[in-house]
């Protein structure tokens, strides 16, 4: 059977924590037939967009490492976060919670805060001093590294918010935000000091209108890999100059990953899951796309070859074929400690429930 691999996979909804439903999600993309991939950790901003100074996504990295652990039907890796925002651990340097990770189990690291709301937010891009000894540390150690860096272009444009992306905190046009390219222009001061860094940039770096950009990436950054989870407009940016995105995917046919977005609190993630692997195998005729705002667009009908290394190859080459395992015991200990604090926070029962009944669980 052939190796399928999903390098962008989230869990932890936002207003439940349970079992059953990333279980139900996961049994789903098993029948899909996923083999492997990547559970990231949400950061302050995933779980509520207009206050990122909550604390509930503190049990992010115990709950990816609780799953990888317990479900067997999909080999996952789990990418941690660290916490950088200034509140109770976003003092601690970045170098050590990233040993603290390695200790817990983790395989990689997931990246948020180059998300134009939360960039905002904490005041330091990740060219900052205070990522740069982690960076190191994971390029010395080919750790895999997923960053989330900007949004869709036209997330700046207030004529084109729509009531959606205004409750989810996604439009940045009143000037107090950094633009797209300063985003970018960061990324690449970081990339420049750590040009080793196995690295993908999540929805194709949001570069999907700009064909001479990504190459220039590509080219210069020849570690740095694009992951194909949707964007609002991605692929209907792909089938506006099909035949140049196609040379594109066959030339750097190494260093693209398939990729959902998948969560367990969607409702569509089997098409989302189908149609960008569509996307891949579709000849250059026109169809509607069955996910977002459902555009018309055309197959990129890559080669059998090509799609099976975007589907798997390359995640293997990134993640590792084998995945780090979770130390349990490390695990329940900073899971009580952790308990200890959020306990009396009355925005976090649902975290503490969860975290008491860990010990019964793991």
């Amino acid at each position: 059977m052939k190796r399928f691999a999903d390098c962008h996979i989230h869990i932890g909804d936002h207003t439940a924590l349970t079992d059953e439903k990333p279980r139900k999600m996961f049994d789903l993309m098993a029948d899909l037939g996923l083999t492997d991939g990547s559970l990231l950790a949400y950061g302050p901003c995933d779980i509520d967009p207009l206050n990122p100074t909550n604390f509930r996504h503190i049990i992010q990295n115990h709950y990816v490492l609780y799953h990888k652990h317990t479900y067997d039907r999909i080999k996952f890796r789990a990418f941690g976060w660290i916490y950088d925002c200034d509140e109770k651990y976003g003092n601690i340097p970045a170098e050590h919670q990233l040993e603290r990770l390695y200790e817990l189990g983790c395989d990689g690291v997931k990246f948020i805060n180059m998300k134009p709301n939360y960039r905002k937010y904490i005041g330091k891009g990740i060219n900052n001093p205070y990522y740069d000894k982690a960076l190191s540390m994971m390029e010395e150690r080919g750790t895999p590294v997923l960053i989330h860096s900007g949004d869709p272009e036209h997330f700046w444009d207030i004529e084109k918010a729509t009531p959606e992306h205004l409750a989810r905190g996604w439009c940045y046009g009143d000037g107090t935000y950094h633009t797209l390219d300063q985003l970018y222009d960061e990324c690449y001061e970081m990339l420049d000091k750590h040009p080793k860094l196995n690295v993908t940039f999540a929805h194709f770096f949001f570069l999907s209108n700009r064909m001479d950009e990504s190459r220039r990436v590509m080219e210069k950054y020849p570690n740095v890999k694009f992951d194909l989870t949707p964007n609002t407009y991605m692929y209907r940016d792909f089938s506006e100059k099909i035949d140049e995105w196609r040379d594109f995917f066959i030339e750097y046919q190494d260093r693209i990953l398939f990729g959902t977005d998948s969560a367990d609190r969607k409702p569509y993630n089997d098409a989302l899951h189908n149609e960008v692997y569509r996307a891949l195998v579709h000849d250059r005729s026109e169809f509607e796309i069955g996910i977002y705002y459902k555009p018309i667009v055309r197959g990129l009908e890559l080669p059998e070859s090509v799609v099976d290394k975007i589907c798997y190859g390359n995640f293997a080459k990134f993640a590792g074929e084998s995945t780090v395992p979770v130390n349990t015991d490390l695990l329940l200990e900073s899971a009580e400690k952790i308990l200890a604090d959020v306990k009396d926070d009355p925005n976090c029962t649902i975290e503490a429930k969860w975290l008491s009944e860990l010990p019964s669980k793991i």
